[in-house]
């Protein structure tokens, strides 16, 4: 490779290797403060978090492998704090929880769901029309190669088109947190 395009890609890793160490640790120090939910704002933090085996990948530099160390360091000492929280069910709904986790976290197995205690949140415009409506709940999960459990967070939204709520076909996974399987 010619020296003038080696230096540069050179350089280009190892900042992007100190980045993404550093983004972890920004991640690892916000955890405890959001009851060990991880508030995952870049792809970084959510590849560290949520799929370890692509952030290795991506980064294998010292640096950015010992920030994931840490961050899954923290994740075991917060999980004993949270459990899995009781409540309502919606067998619909909740199908589209475990649906997601089949979907975006392949290999998971679904130990429970439960619905938010919370009733129907419906959103209107100024004028008081209704637009959407949303249900929340959460899906307990077991990753194959993980010690620890997710919860993970969903939201459910039927949209109103003037002569009613209009079933959605599935739900958003939101944010997660570690905690013991129940």
């Amino acid at each position: 490779m010619n020296r003038l395009i080696f230096i540069p890609v050179l350089a280009a890793s190892l900042y992007a290797a100190g980045f993404a160490a550093k983004q972890v640790e920004k991640l690892r120090s916000r955890m405890e403060s959001a009851d060990g939910f991880i508030p995952a704002d870049t792809t970084v933090e959510k590849e560290a978090a949520l799929y370890p085996g692509k952030f290795k990948q991506k980064f294998s530099d010292p640096e950015s492998l010992q920030a994931l160390a840490g961050l899954q360091k923290e994740m075991e000492r917060l999980a004993p704090r949270w459990k899995f929280p009781d409540g309502p069910h919606d067998a619909r709904i909740e199908g589209f929880a475990r649906k997601g986790v089949d979907d975006w976290h392949p290999g998971g197995k679904v130990v429970k769901t439960v619905m938010d205690t919370e009733p129907w949140n419906i959103h209107k415009n100024s004028l008081g029309v209704p637009l959407n409506r949303t249900r929340r709940g959460f899906v307990l999960y077991k990753m194959p190669d993980e010690s620890l459990c997710r919860q993970q967070a969903f939201l459910y939204t039927e949209k109103f088109d003037g002569t009613g709520y209009q079933p959605a076909n599935g739900v958003r996974l939101n944010y997660a947190r570690f905690l013991a399987c129940q």
